[in-house]
């Protein structure tokens, strides 16, 4: 009995680190970023990209409230396209740019520093949604690489991007 209880509590506490459906804090969202591209495991890199771009849970919200942004909701509905391609989109980018890195020998070491600008702006007081369109800063062996993971945007208190996001500028 004390195993199947035990067993339990740790499948339950793994589907629960699986199904993150964003970041209410920035900053976290962020320092993340480096945490997931220098895991071993690119599942779990490719659950980070899940989390910060629109879900269903995103476009339901926004439908919820007549609230559009870059063809989202509409475009993917009158496309019929699911939400999570946006996903997969932002994986593929983020996935080159971790090759990229591990090929300058630039992973292993690899820093967040913080952000090139700090602040939000309120984009819509009535839904209080807020964006950020700043670089993050990392640092690898001396070297600052500038990323932007896309036009970030606070929605029903979770943070998504919008955009592609720029990688090694």
């Amino acid at each position: 009995m004390k195993f199947k209880f035990l067993l339990l509590i740790v499948t339950l506490s793994l589907i629960s680190c699986n199904s993150q459906d964003g970041y209410a804090d920035l900053d976290v969202l962020y320092a993340d970023f480096v945490v997931s591209l220098k895991d071993a495991n690119t599942e779990n890199l490719k659950s980070y990209c899940y989390s910060i771009t629109p879900d269903q849970k995103t476009v339901d919200y926004m439908k919820k409230n007549n609230f559009s942004y870059r063809g989202i909701p509409e475009e993917l509905e009158k496309r019929n396209i699911k939400p999570s391609y946006i996903g997969d989109k932002y994986y593929e980018s983020v996935l080159a740019f971790k090759e990229k890195l591990i090929r300058k020998k630039q992973l292993n070491d690899l820093k967040y520093i913080g952000r090139e600008r700090e602040g939000e702006e309120l984009y819509d007081e009535r839904l209080k949604i807020y964006v950020t369109e700043t670089f993050i800063l990392m640092e690898s062996g001396g070297d600052t690489i500038r990323c932007k993971l896309g036009e970030m945007f606070k929605i029903n208190e979770q943070w998504k991007s919008f955009t592609s996001p720029k990688l090694g500028w």
